[in-house]
């Protein structure tokens, strides 16, 4: 019998639990972590790799089933997500997460049930000023989510799934609501210039079908711009929350979650500095 290389190992693998799945498979059917690790000892994969793909697997988030429609779909996607494998527990990222994201980003811990911590933008006044001076020179790209929802799984005693899912819902929404009430002024205004060309039809046939059409094409027009120009807005929303959330996995990757030293704390380290 011949023998398959090892570059196709998990494929078959892979496609040998699908198809038990699809044919024998009862609902609700699980399988132990412990078990799937002595699965994969025995086929000789790396143990480490496999925990970490089940961490990783757990770490997905089962979010509400997004708004659809043609145009939210060519806006872009509703949810924004990353994740990584650091060092650290669980609990030490989370409660990390949670003292810097709302000096940070502006946002406020709503809830925190395990390994999971969800947080909304902060839109009090307090929260409105601080977001409009644009703290630190920069701005606050979170400031238009519905929710960020940090999960933290354990792989081992030192490493973690760090993920952040960034939920966009409202923002995409509200974005595609603009475009269509904009086109549809557009047109009410093509309309409403129409209508006196008609009056002008009797007389002068010709230049009302040429007033009619121009009006058509000006809203048209319009109405394409003005939904370029929305895509073009939400698609660099998505890109700077995609790059925010991949920034706050380098700081938590590189170490850095820890709150910075408050002014009180500098002035107590550096005391003989202060002079009255």
């Amino acid at each position: 019998m011949s023998e398959l290389p090892r570059t196709a190992l998990e494929r078959v693998l892979a496609r040998a639990s699908e198809l038990q799945t699809s044919t024998s498979a009862e609902p609700g059917e699980t399988i132990s972590e412990a078990r799937l690790v002595e699965i994969a000892k025995e086929v000789g994969l790396d143990v480490q790799h496999v925990r970490q793909a089940i961490a990783e697997e757990r770490a997905q988030v089962v979010l509400a089933e997004p708004e659809h429609g043609p145009l939210l779909s060519s806006l872009g996607p509703s949810v924004v997500s990353a994740q990584r494998t650091i060092s650290g527990s669980p609990s030490e990222l989370l409660a990390r997460l949670e003292a810097m994201l709302p000096r940070l980003e502006m946002m406020l811990p709503i809830r925190r049930t395990g390994d999971r911590l969800i947080l909304e933008p902060r839109r009090d006044t307090f929260g409105n000023f601080m977001r409009s001076l644009g703290v630190g020179g920069r701005r606050f790209d979170l400031v238009r989510l519905d929710q960020l929802v940090v999960t933290a799984t354990r792989v081992d005693d030192g490493r973690t799934v760090l993920r952040f899912d960034a939920v966009m819902n409202g923002a995409r929404s509200s974005e595609r609501t603009s475009a269509v009430v904009i086109s549809t002024v557009l047109f009410l205004l093509a309309a409403a210039v129409a209508v006196p060309a008609f009056v002008f039809s009797l007389v002068l046939p010709s230049f009302a079908v040429a007033t009619v059409a121009g009006l058509t094409a000006l809203a048209a027009g319009g109405s394409w711009l003005t939904w370029r120009s929305v895509r073009k807005r939400f698609r660099t929303l998505v890109a700077r929350v995609q790059n925010r959330v991949e920034f706050l996995l380098d700081e938590a990757q590189q170490g850095k979650l820890e709150q910075p030293p408050s002014l009180l704390d500098r002035m107590l380290k550096g005391g003989n500095n202060w002079q009255l």
